[in-house]
């Protein structure tokens, strides 16, 4: 584990555009750091990245989280009937950023059924 301010969160987000960019790697990805640390963690993805990040914490509860699954998680579409049909495939984020707590929490329930490419874990000792 290298020191604080080495430069780790811009390596991984570099590291995550270079396998959406240049290997054809398109996600999702998944980042778990501490609660303190996820409004940079998002920063940073939109500061070096084109991806569309999306913070899922506990701000606002587990109703918050619900919300959040339901306006950002999937494209949806409407049928000529009018009723709203979900993608079960394709994802309105590219990254998900989440709290260790979270990630713990809502894993058997919602985040086992995404079929996440890359998981960066930042500060893992705390899990």
């Amino acid at each position: 584990a290298d020191e604080m301010g080495l430069g780790k969160t811009i390596q991984s987000t570099a590291f995550i555009n270079h396998l959406y960019t240049f290997e054809n790697v398109r996600g999702p990805f998944l980042i778990i750091a501490p609660l303190s640390t996820l409004e940079h963690w998002k920063r940073s993805v939109e500061d070096w990245t084109n991806l569309n990040a999306v913070l899922y914490y506990d701000h606002s509860g587990q109703e918050g989280r619900n919300c959040c699954r339901f306006y950002e998680w999937l494209y949806t579409d409407i049928s000529t009937k009018g009723t709203v049909l979900q993608s079960n495939e394709i994802y309105k984020f590219q990254v998900l950023i989440t709290s260790n707590e979270v990630f713990l929490s809502d894993t058997n329930n919602f985040l086992i059924n995404i079929p996440f490419q890359f998981i960066v874990v930042d500060e893992a000792h705390r899990m």
